[in-house]
């Protein structure tokens, strides 16, 4: 019995939520997976999975060796970075994660750079937008928009940024472009979903104060590319990241409006921001060829800050 292997089985099934899939992931048969469980629940006397013809639940124990687990994977992932952060070799799993549009449109090609130079590298890039846990997801770094505080994890500033409400030129022609936060009321708003929750409140800075509006979606997605897509397609206006619509304002396929009420899914009372963040776990023991990476990222946005300007 490798109890090691046994434990990143296990926590593997549980990502996956399911046996089968895990047993894909991992190259064995379902029934392997059955068996490997079956001896922990052994070895440990307890009971880990509540199991039925369909699906499983953790139990108690379950739930209490699963997080086990994690800490423990997690431990000797950072024993191994530590043996091997002075080793100049950059090689190995780079496992990253990003918002939808900010991932195809700068992660990606930035990734193929880097891996151009280092090409014994071998990236994954995770796409969401939702906040995706890194201890949960075994990732290296995230870049995000507008991280909250949490002491766990080290944020770097990538770039400046800003949202900005934006549309097509075709549907600015039909339905009229809004003057006042009003207007928006009377017009097709597209929203984005993150972590299952519709972001509908749309917060403004006027001359009496913060304005927030709760908008009626006629769209609503969970993907940022595809509420952009919607958005050049002409189904609505669409709140975005300045860096996410750059080339569409510079190619006339989107316009902004409404720009001098600095348009935010935040209140200005958050402490969250708008800007562009690289977060990670631990500088002390990161790999080289993390390191390396968040430098190639910072060299990225350094340079086109310009683009926020659009």
């Amino acid at each position: 019995m490798n109890l090691l292997k046994d434990m990143e089985l296990f926590v593997k099934v549980v990502h996956c939520n399911g046996l089968a899939t895990a047993a894909r992931e991992f190259g064995i048969t379902p029934s392997s997976v059955t068996t490997r469980i079956k001896n922990l629940e052994k070895h440990y006397q307890v009971k880990l999975l509540s199991r039925n013809t369909r699906s499983f639940n953790l139990t108690h124990h379950g739930q209490v060796f699963y997080k086990d687990c994690l800490q423990t994977l997690a431990d000797i992932q950072k024993v191994e970075i530590k043996l091997q952060s002075g080793q100049e070799k950059i090689a190995g799993p780079l496992r990253i994660s990003a918002t939808s549009d900010l991932g195809r449109q700068y992660i990606a090609p930035i990734l193929k750079s880097y891996v151009q130079k280092y090409p014994e590298v071998q990236p994954f890039l995770n796409l969401s937008d939702s906040v995706t846990d890194l201890t949960e997801h075994n990732l290296d770094v995230a870049i995000r928009y507008g991280i909250a505080a949490d002491d766990s994890l080290i944020a770097r500033k990538l770039a400046s940024s800003r949202r900005v409400i934006c549309a097509s030129p075709a549907y600015l022609e039909r339905y009229g472009i809004p003057q006042t936060i009003s207007d928006l009321t009377s017009h097709l708003c597209l929203s984005m979903v993150q972590s299952g929750r519709s972001l509908q409140t749309w917060y403004f800075d006027t001359p009496g104060g913060e304005k927030s509006l709760k908008i009626a979606p006629s769209q609503s997605c969970d993907d940022g590319a595809q509420v952009r897509q919607w958005a050049i397609e002409g189904a609505g206006l669409a709140l975005k990241s300045i860096w996410d619509v750059a080339s569409d304002i510079s190619a006339g396929r989107l316009v902004t409006v409404l720009d001098g009420f600095s348009p935010n899914y935040q209140s200005s009372k958050s402490n969250i921001d708008s800007d562009l963040y690289v977060v990670y776990q631990d500088r002390n023991y990161m790999a080289n060829r993390t390191r390396e990476f968040i430098s190639f990222l910072r060299d990225y946005f350094e340079s086109h800050e310009h683009m926020k300007l659009i």
